[in-house]
């Protein structure tokens, strides 16, 4: 039954995650799209485009209210089901959840403002409120993330019997682990969020034909923001490889079953599709580069890599992760060929570069992108267990085992039902009611 209840509880939560990082994408990514779409506007004295951020940032209030109550149901949830993360690591953790309120609060603060002068401040005095919008955003990612960066890679502590001692925040999450997480993170919101705006756009000027001034706006901000996904996904690959590096060294029980490593050694091969043998000693099957492995995560391929050998397995995640990981890898590379294909076009054959193959291309890419992040954070989590504290609390440890509070659990699936669809309706109200801002064509 403690079984039972403990995936139940585990289920539950990776639902009610599931479905805040979607807010949590929009509510970092949509402000930097405002305040350059914004900018641009200002500097070259395109209206269009300040209409078009005008548009974009009446949406973005809708989702960033949405995220508000994703993040607060969620927090009610932790607490229900996992009060000894809470009582085992409030020493580190309890400071950066505390600042993340103060973020959200410079967030929600400027948006308010930035939203009510519209019509009242004029050029860079309205845009210059927008900066603290996206501050406050960073911030708040910044120190959620390093929340769960200090439970992948827990430091800054003495354990004592059991216990967290002489605790040291800033010594547990400002680590490379922290760096890595937000930067990969972030960058992968903003991707997301980048390619839904085009996907946005792309699908208006297939389904609507406009003329004009609206089609040049809509293209115009397609082609930047296609540039801009183009060099985001070049960066995140970047730091994806120093990760992994990285990652070799800090969690190596985690890359050794995303990679599914078997055996400790040198010369490992990249394997792709491969599955882990009945006695666990060796991998049968899949696509191999020789030494790839070991020249990923350490140059070389004379570079040792911890396997699955060197751990109990009763500590081994769940080797689904291997899956999900190689899974994500194949829609990231969906995500670099889109705009690829499109910036050539661009360049060559412009006129086939805005055909309805091209923009359908990035109507199904923008989802794509929020499939990658979700992926993502499923091997991160997973990842980590059979702890919720990497090495030290196991999620078994810090789940509250009470059957009434699992029961009462799930009314936090249709709750973020219930938010979603309402949210979806707002949103549509909003698109409706400002479409004018788009199209170019007078409020009615």
């Amino acid at each position: 039954m403690e079984t039972e209840s403990l995936n139940a509880a585990r289920v539950l939560m990776g639902d009610s995650l599931g479905f805040h990082i979607i807010f949590v994408m929009f509510g970092i990514g949509l402000p930097v799209v405002f305040s350059l779409l914004e900018f641009i506007g200002i500097r070259y004295k395109k209206p269009r485009l300040i209409d078009a951020a005008k548009f974009i940032s009446y949406i973005a209030t809708v989702l960033v209210v949405a995220g508000v109550v994703s993040g607060t149901i969620i927090a009610i949830q932790i607490s229900l089901m996992w009060p000894r993360l809470a009582e085992f690591g409030s020493g580190v953790i309890g400071l950066p959840f505390m600042f993340e309120g103060y973020a959200f609060i410079l967030e929600a603060l400027f948006l308010g403002y930035y939203m009510y002068s519209w019509d009242k401040i004029k050029g860079y005095r309205h845009w210059v409120l927008s900066l603290p919008i996206i501050l406050g955003a960073l911030l708040s990612a910044f120190f959620i993330t390093s929340v769960n960066s200090w439970m992948n890679k827990p430091g800054g502590f003495d354990y004592v019997d059991g216990k967290l001692v002489n605790p040291d925040v800033w010594a547990g999450i400002l680590t490379p682990t922290t760096f890595f997480m937000v930067s990969h993170s972030v960058l992968g919101y903003y991707l997301a969020i980048f390619l839904t705006v085009i996907a946005g756009y792309s699908w208006y000027i297939a389904k609507h034909k406009p003329k004009g001034n609206a089609k040049k706006t809509a293209e115009y901000i397609i082609v930047r923001f296609a540039i801009i996904a183009f060099a985001v996904v070049l960066v995140i690959g970047a730091i994806g490889h120093f990760q992994t590096q990285y990652l070799a060294k800090s969690q190596p029980r985690k890359l050794a079953a995303i990679e599914l490593v078997p055996q400790t050694g040198a010369n490992q091969p990249y394997i792709i599709g491969g599955e882990l043998s009945a006695d666990g000693t060796s991998v049968e099957g899949g696509i191999r580069i020789p030494n790839g492995l070991s020249i990923l995560t350490g140059n070389s391929p004379s570079t040792e890599v911890k396997g699955l050998n060197e751990f109990p397995k009763e500590d081994w995640p769940n080797l689904i992760i291997n899956k999900l990981f190689e899974y994500k890898m194949l829609l990231v590379g969906v995500l670099i060929t889109v705009p690829t294909i499109f910036l050539l076009l661009y360049r060559f054959k412009r006129q086939r570069a805005f055909s309805n193959p091209m923009l359908f291309g990035f109507v199904v890419a923008a989802p794509i992108a929020f499939i990658v992040v979700e992926l993502g954070w499923m091997v991160t989590e997973l990842g980590r267990q059979p702890y919720v504290v990497n090495g030290y609390l196991r999620t078994s440890e810090a789940f509250v085992n009470n059957p009434g509070i699992i029961q009462w659990g799930y009314i936090f699936p249709t709750l973020f039902v219930i938010l979603f669809i309402v949210t979806v309706l707002a949103v549509r109200t909003v698109m409706k009611r400002y479409s004018y801002l788009v199209t170019g064509e007078k409020q009615k």
